[in-house]
């Protein structure tokens, strides 16, 4: 074959001809956002924006909301996802405009039980599978819960004791981790585990691999650029998991199901989350306590739930563990860490704490929800640290909104740590200061600044049960030590950089109050 008179062979012709043309449609996939006028932060050809991530997604996304503006275009490999951090955008797309993002991103990982979890459903199986579960964590069932927490708080307690001894600092994060793992294995999945001194029992040993999952493996890449990869990964069973940790938990759960369901009435009086979530269906009834009373007047209270088959109530479980681990060992921390470095804020924890609940038995979910100066030591610390630094949702129905046009099929991220620190809506966002929360100045926080759950009709559906179990645990921790810094103490700690907060370490020191 003769090209501008040079002798080119026919197979050399076609490869380049290919790539340039795999070379223009990557260019215009990434011009995606450029033709409609939307600011883009500088990105990479073919991988997009998401190896900027991996220096730490809180400060990358800052730093482009500071360059561009509060809405930023990136690109996740060619796919498009707006960053927001503009609490009135973001207010219309989780409440005013919710039908037009119902659903959390398409995820890559679609092996059962997963797929069946509360975070990956979608449409009328995520509203419906909602309805079931959602009275399981009302009022009436935390109060249930919070003696089971208490217990696992002794358990706690008698830790740091042992592992303060001969003056020794203590790496928080490992034992709240502890803690929180009993907590879950207790409320969750009705099983006694001593996670905090016996790491060789099954159920920690799984755990921890389960818990192992990096958001740059090669796999979850593959998966992110070719998202149907994860049928063929399913059929040759290739997990992103530990399989076999995977395994346990799925056989765990299914075991519990059927010896509860041939216990019969016996196992419907327990009150873990697998029980609940298995009695739930046949309580037609709303919890009373948390139903309006003039709903319950019109009858508002009665709803109709589908039962949650075998597969389901396996895969809440593994999302209730899951989404609950991290977060709240993550939020124990950063709060330890602050008391100890803001001393005053303690003492008048200290104080609140020896008003209303001196001894453990003083302690119960009654007493936490009057535990106002606690309340607003917590919010601020999940201001300043949020565990969860964003959380996305998926356009299935365009929408504009003050000039911004949002089309179906692209992905928007809330950028949690950004408003956090946005000295905008928070003065000297960097300080920490629970009088932001007081009940004088909460009501003037602005709607959507404060993000640490989510916002709109699919927040974070495990909120009430994480706060009582924060609260708990550090109020009988504070019942008898001082969280206090050392020469080990890392101050600022080191974060995550995946999307989770997760201090590398938090090295204190618990001394015991007179």
């Amino acid at each position: 074959m003769e090209l501008f008179g040079l002798d080119v062979s026919v197979t050399w012709t076609l490869v380049v001809g290919v790539l340039l043309l795999l070379a223009w449609y990557d260019w215009w996939c990434h011009h995606y956002f450029q033709r409609r006028g939307i600011p883009v932060a500088d990105y990479i050809p073919f991988f997009g924006n998401i190896l900027q991530w991996r220096r730490g997604i809180q400060t990358t996304f800052t730093d482009y909301v500071k360059k561009y503006g509060r809405v930023v275009g990136t690109y996740v490999f060619r796919k498009p996802v707006l960053i927001i951090a503009d609490p009135d955008l973001l207010k219309n797309i989780l409440v005013k405009h919710f039908s037009s993002f119902y659903n959390r991103r398409i995820p890559s990982i679609s092996q059962k039980p997963l797929n069946r979890g509360m975070t990956r459903l979608v449409n009328e199986e995520w509203k419906d599978a909602r309805n079931v579960i959602t009275p399981s964590f009302s009022a009436s069932k935390m109060k249930k819960m919070s003696s089971m927490i208490n217990e696992c708080c002794d358990t706690l307690v008698a830790s740091i004791g042992k592992a303060r001894e001969g003056d020794k600092f203590i790496d928080f994060r490992v034992v709240f981790g502890g803690f929180t793992m009993d907590v879950i294995a207790k409320c969750g999945f009705g099983l006694e585990v001593d996670s905090q001194g016996n790491k060789d029992d099954p159920f920690v040993k799984n755990a921890m691999r389960l818990l192992n999952f990096n958001r740059f493996n090669p796999l979850f890449l593959i998966l992110t650029v070719v998202p149907f990869m994860g049928r063929v990964f399913a059929f040759l069973n290739i997990s992103l998991v530990a399989p076999d940790a995977l395994k346990f938990f799925t056989d765990v759960t299914e075991a519990a199901c059927k010896m509860r369901t041939a216990e019969g009435a016996q196992a419907s009086q327990r009150v873990d989350l697998l029980q609940l979530m298995l009695n739930a269906h046949n309580d037609p009834e709303v919890d009373q306590e948390d139903t309006p009373s003039s709903d319950k007047a019109k009858g508002k209270g009665v709803v109709q739930r589908k039962p949650l088959s075998t597969v389901d109530v396996i895969g809440q479980s593994l999302t209730f563990f899951l989404a609950g681990y991290e977060t709240t060992n993550t939020l124990l921390s950063f709060t330890a860490y602050l008391l100890a470095t803001n001393q005053d804020t303690q003492e008048k924890l200290h104080a609140e704490i020896d008003n209303l609940a001196p001894t453990r038995d003083n302690l119960g979910y009654d007493v936490i929800a009057k535990m106002e100066y606690m309340d607003m030591v917590i919010n601020e610390s999940l201001r300043m640290y949020p565990p969860a630094v964003m959380f996305d949702r998926a356009c299935n129905d365009t929408i504009t909104f003050e000039g911004l046009t949002i089309e179906k099929g692209v992905g928007v991220i809330a950028s949690v740590w950004t408003i956090h620190h946005d000295e905008e809506y928070w003065n000297n966002p960097e300080k920490f200061d629970p009088e932001r929360f007081s009940p004088e100045n909460k009501a003037s926080i602005k709607q959507c600044t404060f993000l640490p759950f989510g916002f709109g009709p699919r927040n974070c559906i495990g909120m009430r049960f994480a706060l009582l179990e924060a609260k708990m645990a550090l109020v009988r921790v504070l019942q008898q030590y001082r969280f206090d810094v050392c020469s080990e103490t890392e101050i600022p700690p080191t974060v995550g950089k995946a999307g989770l907060m997760s201090p590398k370490n938090i090295n204190l020191k618990a001394v015991p109050r007179n």
